[in-house]
């Protein structure tokens, strides 16, 4: 099963890049690249996570992407994974000592030359000569990220995960954008699956190392936004609150969702404000 599905994954995401290049070249009109690109998409992220989790899932056999699958837009999809963005490179700036995410230029900010198809592209490159690299394969997870590449991210999020089993941040990312792919899905046995598979590995992340405060806004928002579980994602954000520096550049929005989470689930209110990291 295993190769098969290695095919399957590689044939898929070979997919979304030559989706990619035929929208630039105006071989494919909009509307048609949007319904390929979700249902690839969806497709490729439940293939990655059964290779990753040893669980065969399969799409319902018949035709993959009728019309009526157009609920949501990929712009849906960009939204959340720009918040997503934003926690992954506040994350490179605060790793602590021990973790080993570290190095190059992302410890001094962002790149202000390189585009994020360019700084893929080098990332790729590193991945390859280093295959068996913990800290390349992670930073090829987040050029990937930063590129909109996110069944690629996945990929290398969940083999990063592989080598070095310990860190928290690729089992939270992988999981957060499977959970952004199953918003994007209608069918519901798809679905619930790859939620399962984005809460699986969540809580793995929050297991391997409870202080990384991402795993905890990532499940609060699945459960809250995605679930529609308000009380329990409201528990999950708390968590956040807790965890986090106070500098943290999501506190605000996590405060703003936290807020909505409890008035709409009627939840009991916090008996204090959350203790904040310095």
């Amino acid at each position: 099963m295993s190769d098969e599905l290695e095919a399957e994954r590689d044939f898929l995401l070979r997919s979304l890049e030559d989706l990619d290049s035929e929208l630039v070249a105006g071989n494919i009109d909009p509307d048609t690249y949007r319904v390929l690109h979700d249902d690839y998409t969806a497709r490729a992220s439940a293939v990655i996570q059964s290779i990753a989790d040893g669980v065969e899932r399969r799409s319902p056999a018949g035709p993959r992407v009728p019309t009526a699958m157009r609920v949501l837009t990929f712009g849906g999809i960009v939204i959340f994974a720009v918040l997503a963005a934003v926690l992954l490179a506040h994350a490179v700036g605060q790793r602590r000592p021990g973790q080993q995410i570290t190095g190059d230029a992302q410890s001094n900010g962002p790149s202000t030359t390189a585009s994020p198809a360019n700084a893929a592209t080098a990332a790729k490159a590193a991945a390859a000569a280093q295959p068996k690299s913990y800290d390349a394969r992670v930073r090829y997870a987040r050029a990937l990220l930063s590129a909109g590449a996110l069944p690629a991210a996945v990929q290398e999020f969940v083999t990063a995960s592989t080598l070095d089993p310990t860190q928290a941040e690729p089992l939270a990312y992988a999981g957060w954008l499977t959970a952004l792919v199953a918003r994007q899905v209608t069918a519901p046995a798809t679905k619930k699956e790859l939620l399962d598979a984005a809460a699986a590995s969540l809580d793995r992340a929050i297991s391997v190392d409870p202080t990384y405060p991402d795993s905890y806004v990532f499940k609060g928002l699945l459960l809250a936004q995605i679930e529609n579980k308000q009380c329990a994602g409201a528990v999950a954000m708390q968590q956040f609150l807790v965890t986090a520096p106070v500098d943290h550049p999501m506190r605000q929005v996590v405060l703003s969702a936290l807020a909505q989470a409890v008035k709409a689930g009627k939840c009991p209110a916090p008996n204090s404000t959350p203790t904040t990291k310095p």
